[in-house]
């Protein structure tokens, strides 16, 4: 009888190993990605709320940060948000840790950082 693949049994080895391997990788993008998405959303609508600043005080600026944080949430609190106005400029920054479990067994720390840092607009003709 002739087989496929040459040895008996080896390409079915192979064939497992492929399926294990794609099977770990859909697994593994499953877990990480959403927190890589949110990290790259929320550093959006930073850089977003750094161009209007002039238009809110730190502590509006603050709340309307974390409201889109936990819309895509992402995990911080006011602790994790430095926000800093100079007489031109204004920097945001935003530092926090996300935990991945794989398996329910293993974890992986990874930390996100944010660092903005915009000119000030002076108000006059907006809107």
């Amino acid at each position: 009888m002739k087989r496929f693949g040459g040895e008996s049994g080896f390409s079915r080895i192979k064939t497992l190993f492929w399926l294990s391997f794609f099977g770990l990788s859909i697994y593994g993008a499953w877990v990480v990605a959403p927190p890589w998405l949110a990290y790259w959303m929320l550093k959006t609508e930073v850089e977003e709320e750094a161009k209007i600043s002039h238009m809110y005080t730190s502590q509006v600026l603050e709340k309307r940060i974390l409201t889109k944080a936990h819309a895509w949430n992402v995990p911080i609190t006011s602790d994790n948000l430095e926000i800093v106005r100079g007489r031109d400029f204004i920097s945001i920054q935003v530092d926090y840790t996300v935990t991945f479990t794989f398996f329910n067994q293993y974890e992986m720390a990874q930390r996100f950082y944010i660092d903005v840092s915009k000119p000030l607009k002076d108000g006059s003709g907006v809107l």
